[in-house]
Parts: structure tokens; C-alpha cells; sequence
């Protein structure tokens, strides 16, 4: 889909060029050195200013998706001039723990090859770590986090899979991510978690929503098995 002319906005002390993405979706966008606790903080705040308003909300690394009823025309009269007025309280020490099991964990020889490293030590790394939400896409739930170890960065496979299992833990490059919901894919799938960290039935659906640290807790095939969610 094209993305039609755009308009500028002044919002949060970001400037923002606004496109219409498509019926009833407006796309902010910002310059690409804007830090993502930014994009967070403008995400929140629009939550607040357009309320009822809005529909749905998806922030990425330097845009965010608008879906509401409101025409660009409205939505910038809306935001404009619009800042934060306090900063909201870091939830960094309000970690979730997350199962994971690398036995379920197809690419976790391959990780391992590709950084002359035993799985063994694949795991040790992973686990020290501990990983933030930056944002939610590109099937409903799917979470990109920062805080992988550099060492354990990984190319995509070069002919993704048609199926990936719903939990699964992967690595593309630099990045990481979960796989909330089965899809196809094409990231290193190091583990899978029992736990469903989207389900629409749940509200909020989302577990881990954007900006909200995590860390991986290690369990063992039988565990995954018979683990209730």
C-alpha cells in the first residue's frame, strides 16, 4: 500500500511527518536518531490525548501507527504542541520471568556454528540477559527486544520455514523476538516458551507490552510439556 503525501507535526518535542498508511490509519514518522524510549513516551501520551479516539496503536523504531477515525487534519490539531508533561516511572525493576525450553530449539546448533560456540554456551549467554519490548508486529503479538549479547547474533535462515510454532524464541541478525502466534518466519529458533504472551480472550491480550523487560528462565522438554499457561 502507498503511503500518500504527508503533513509535519510537532509532538512530544519530535517532529513527526504524518502520512495516511491506509483507511482509518495514519503513520507517524520521525527522524531515524530518535531513541525509542521517545517513540514509547509519544505512544503513551497519544494513548492519553485521543482516548476513545483511538482504536489501536503501533509504535516501531522510528514511526508510529495511528488507527482511529480521525482524519490527519484532526488528529494533528489533536497532538499538536502536545508534550509530556512528567516522565513515566521505568518498570525495569519490574521484570517478568519467562519459561523457556532449548530443547525445543531447531537453529540452536546452528547459533552455535555460526559463533563458534557450544549450545551449552549459546545458553548461558541468553540467559544472563535481560531483554525489553521495543515494539509489537509483524503478526499480532510478535514481540522485537533489545538486549541480545552481540555474540550471539545470527543471520536469518536463508529459506524461512512455513510454520513456526506459536512461543518460539528467535534470533535475525542482532535482533530477538518471540513468536507469539504460529506463523512463518525465517529467524534462528533457539527455544520455545509454553507461556502465551498474546491471546486476544485476555485483556489486556498482550503479557509483555511494549516497553516491559524480560528475562528467560531455563525448563526442561517435560516441563514445556506440561506446563499450563
Amino acid at each position: 500500500m502507498t503511503v500518500k503525501a504527508s503533513k509535519l507535526l510537532q509532538f512530544n518535542g519530535i517532529s513527526w511527518r504524518v502520512s495516511l498508511l491506509g483507511e482509518q490509519v495514519i503513520l507517524l514518522e520521525c527522524a531515524k536518531d530518535t531513541n525509542i524510549e521517545q517513540i514509547h513516551e509519544s505512544t503513551y501520551l497519544i494513548e492519553e490525548v485521543l482516548n476513545k479516539n483511538l482504536k489501536d496503536i503501533v509504535p516501531a523504531y522510528h514511526s508510529i501507527a495511528i488507527f482511529t477515525a480521525l482524519s490527519i487534519e484532526e488528529l494533528i490539531h489533536s497532538l499538536n504542541g502536545k508534550k509530556v508533561s512528567r516522565k513515566r516511572e521505568s518498570n525495569s525493576n519490574g521484570i517478568i520471568d519467562l519459561p523457556i525450553c532449548y530443547e525445543l530449539g531447531m537453529d540452536l546448533e546452528r547459533v552455535a556454528q555460526a559463533n563458534s560456540l557450544t549450545k551449552e554456551q549459546v545458553i548461558e549467554t541468553h540467559l544472563k540477559n535481560t531483554y525489553r519490548s521495543l515494539f509489537v508486529g509483524f503478526t499480532p503479538g510478535f514481540i522485537y527486544a533489545d538486549g541480545l549479547d552481540e555474540s550471539l547474533a545470527c543471520p536469518r535462515l536463508e529459506k524461512p520455514r512455513n510454520r513456526i510454532p506459536d512461543g518460539s524464541v528467535g534470533i535475525a541478525g542482532s535482533q530477538t523476538g518471540i513468536y507469539s502466534l504460529s506463523s512463518p518466519g525465517g529467524w534462528n529458533i533457539i527455544g520455545r516458551t509454553p507461556v502465551k504472551v498474546f491471546d486476544s480472550r485476555r485483556q489486556p491480550p498482550m503479557l509483555i507490552d511494549v516497553g516491559v523487560h524480560y528475562r528467560f528462565q531455563r525448563i526442561t522438554k517435560e516441563e514445556f510439556e506440561s506446563w499450563e499457561s
